[in-house]
């Protein structure tokens, strides 16, 4: 039998059982079926098991093959394994992170999904590695890969429990998704002697360009074109993005009985699928329209100025105006959560955030009014900030106060006490909380927005007259001060 028919031969049996594996997960998992559908098969020599880029699932076929007479079932996780890492958009979001703990990271959060299951075909004993990892992880409010990982930074593994941590949940190769790196020499600094046996079989492979590494494909009408060697992150999200809203969608109505076993994904997806709206372009809300002192070049017109010199030698028609109508920050209100579900570090970054987009603007008057009041369930601290210096100042002194219960209704009580006192003239107030508190009932006078924690989040119990802004965790952790994680 001559190269080409072996070739062809274990093309076709890697193709069969991936197609088998795919139905027997469809039968249970009907809400995924745009997602089964958005791979193609692709033999490949680059790869000593399995894994994806999100739009092929490449494979080595003896792998494959020994591996599915062995264990099928490993086989089935796996497919459903590299689904999640799509859905959830892992392999374009490593960013800055080192890679072989955002490898990790990833594995932890789609193995804790499956694990979550209840389907029968999919259920297997987790092992001692994974439940010491999933104890680790029990504060975290959304086990996602971002959570994972600072988790992982926060605790300081050695390498030899990374390296179990790796044999529990590593299941598919990840070299095929560095075609996504915006760092790709962002690597996991490990100072241990025993570096050298690198458990990680993606660091030994990511190197390597997808290009050519295609043997075959299992799909007749794609005989002989040529594969997408390197898929654009763009499109990889937007691809996946899509698959992700529709499969939310499947799972909230014509499959909601289904997805009932579907453990933590449901809850997730809407994690993942939430709109996200711009801070900067929400804070414009509570600008108002004042006149300072600046020359207003826009309204000045040259014509008739130059024209006046011309005619009457030194006597311009018009002068420009020496005030200009402009759109900045004056009084609002910022209410910090200090109940004992808030990290300082947290709460500090948000400060800071807010603080990046007023300077950035240029938003403040030279004396602004605002407020920030730390409240739990009770007002714990109300700071006025009257100009841009004691903002700075306040950020690098902050010190937060309470860590009790939580309660909204105090800090509403206490700004509308400031108002009949004829102490304040709120036009906004910006409430950074978790979401676990009791919510007014009756619409205050002023613009009001609850920022959300994005693996925080839910809009249970949010009232219809508030808006709902939603900030990445990870955002907050970069201005907090210490290193991006």
């Amino acid at each position: 039998m001559d190269e080409y028919n072996v070739i062809h031969k274990l093309e076709n049996i890697g193709k069969n059982i991936l197609d088998t594996t795919r139905s027997e997960l469809y039968m249970t998992m009907r809400f995924l079926s745009m997602a089964f559908g958005g791979f193609q098969y692709a033999l490949s020599d680059k790869t000593p098991t399995l894994g994806t880029d999100g739009y092929y699932i490449y494979y080595n076929p003896m792998f494959l093959i020994e591996k599915y007479r062995l264990d099928a079932k490993w086989i089935l996780r796996t497919y459903l394994h590299m689904v999640m890492h799509c859905i959830f958009r892992h392999p374009s979001s490593r960013e800055e992170r080192e890679k072989r703990l955002w490898n990790l990271s990833c594995d932890v959060a789609a193995e804790y999904i499956i694990d979550s299951f209840s389907y029968s075909h999919t259920r297997e004993d987790t092992g001692l590695e994974k439940n010491v990892m999933y104890g680790y992880l029990k504060d975290l409010k959304a086990v996602s890969a971002q959570g994972v990982y600072r988790a992982i930074i926060k605790h300081g593994f050695e390498e030899e429990q990374i390296a179990r941590f790796e044999d529990a949940f590593k299941r598919d190769d990840h070299s095929f998704w560095t075609v996504y790196d915006s760092n790709p020499d962002c690597e996991f600094e490990n100072t241990s002697s025993n570096n050298k046996n690198d458990k990680d079989d993606n660091s030994e492979n990511d190197d390597k360009n997808t290009k050519g590494a295609v043997l075959g494909t299992g799909d007749k009408d794609n005989k002989g074109k040529d594969i997408k060697a390197h898929p654009d992150k763009n499109e990889f999200d937007n691809k996946w993005s899509e698959i992700s809203s529709k499969t939310q969608t499947d799972m909230d109505t014509f499959s909601k009985e289904m997805a009932e076993n579907a453990g933590k994904l449901v809850k997730y997806i809407n994690i993942e699928n939430r709109q996200k709206y711009s801070y900067k372009d929400y804070l414009k809300k509570f600008f108002v329209t004042r006149e300072v002192m600046r020359l207003d070049l826009d309204s000045f017109d040259y014509i008739y100025y130059t024209y006046g010199l011309k005619k009457y030698s030194n006597m311009p028609l018009i002068e420009p105006l020496e005030y200009k109508e402009t759109k900045k920050i004056d009084e609002f209100a910022i209410i910090l959560d200090t109940s004992a579900s808030c990290e300082g570090d947290i709460i500090k970054g948000f400060l800071r955030e807010t603080y990046s987009v007023l300077s950035d603007c240029e938003s403040f008057f030279r004396k602004i009014n605002v407020h920030i009041i730390q409240c739990d369930s009770v007002i714990q601290d109300d700071m006025v900030i009257t100009d841009k210096t004691e903002f700075e100042k306040y950020m690098n002194s902050f010190e937060a106060k309470g860590f009790g219960g939580i309660d909204f209704r105090p800090a509403f009580n206490y700004m509308d006490k400031l108002i009949a006192d004829k102490k304040a003239d709120f036009k906004g107030v910006l409430y950074f909380t978790d979401g676990y508190g009791v919510f007014p009932k009756k619409m205050p006078k002023y613009k009001t927005a609850f920022v959300f924690l994005s693996e925080s989040y839910t809009d249970e119990g949010v009232p219809n007259w508030a808006d709902e802004i939603i900030i990445e965790e990870d955002e907050l952790y970069r201005y907090s001060g210490g290193k991006r994680n």
